[in-house]
């Protein structure tokens, strides 16, 4: 039985109705303008022209769902734009014990924050990703706090972050553009593109007169198994299942595409690029919330 106070009131109901119609028109629109639409399986997708701003193609784009550990891009940018790179940091006991994946790393450790950011992006590791974060701002809340604040600064504001490795959490959410968003903005940040577009690497953690090395391998397979490098970064959950962000480059101009929810994630990245290098490049920017726009 529904109380009259649990009855939905007349105008809530009616906001509710156009915000969903407005989105609908404006997906329709944008998908109008390129009518050889990608068979996409995954829940939500984007494609986005890198240098306008302009979206090329949207499926859902704005429906807020677990993002998996493409969350890890913003923890990566957060990381880099920071200016403390060559700063040692140490691994607390409560960052070893997240959930894989992860480095499995010790106690005490001390690893350079740039290592960490390798981690973070080549091998998503959920205990680097916890150690950045504590190291950045003491806490993993405080950090989530931090990320959250620069998300709505790049225009991505239906993101809500909880943690840094995107490891399932009431609330953890976030839009297929909104993470094309974060992806655009980090892709100028200085470092950002050669970290995230290194196939393999080694990294070293010492303890006091102990060292351990660990080998890195990129798990984007679109690094080198697409026509055109593509820079990315892949999540997956159970709940959110595959996901990616990324973006490639050819003739001249750059795409970024974001999936979230895919059943099929290499097929639907593969269509999504394909979809967006053969378009001609818009003219007229867009802004989209990327810092520096109005």
């Amino acid at each position: 039985m529904m109380w009259w106070w649990q009855r939905p009131r007349p105008a809530v109901v009616l906001v509710c109705l156009v915000v969903s119609l407005v989105a609908s028109v404006t997906e329709a629109a944008v998908n109008r303008d390129h009518p050889r639409q990608p068979s996409v399986r995954a829940r939500a997708a984007v494609v986005m022209d890198a240098t306008t701003g302009a979206f090329l193609y949207t499926k859902r784009p704005d429906e807020q769902l677990p993002p998996a550990s493409t969350t890890k891009v913003l923890t990566a940018t957060l990381a880099l734009e920071s200016g403390r790179l060559d700063e040692s940091v140490k691994v607390s006991r409560s960052a070893t014990r997240v959930q894989p994946s992860k480095l499995h790393l010790r106690p005490g450790e001390s690893l350079r924050l740039r290592d960490l950011t390798r981690a973070v992006l080549l091998r998503s590791a959920n205990d680097a990703s916890v150690v950045v974060a504590e190291a950045l701002a003491g806490s993993v809340k405080s950090f989530a706090a931090k990320m959250n604040r620069r998300a709505a600064e790049l225009g991505a504001r239906n993101t809500r972050f909880v943690n840094p490795n995107g490891l399932p959490a009431a609330g953890h959410l976030s839009t297929a553009r909104d993470l094309a968003l974060i992806f655009r903005h980090a892709l100028d940040v200085p470092d950002f593109r050669e970290i995230a577009g290194t196939p393999e690497s080694r990294i070293t953690a010492w303890r006091q007169k102990r060292r351990r090395t660990f080998y890195l391998r990129n798990s984007n397979r679109l690094l080198r198994g697409y026509r055109v490098p593509v820079v990315g970064k892949t999540g997956y959950t159970r709940a959110a299942k595959r996901c990616f962000v990324g973006a490639a480059s050819a003739d001249g101009r750059e795409i970024v595409v974001a999936l979230l929810g895919s059943t099929d994630l290499w097929g639907d990245a593969r269509r999504l690029l394909d979809f967006g290098l053969a378009q001609p490049a818009p003219t007229v920017h867009v802004t989209t919330g990327k810092k520096g726009d109005d």
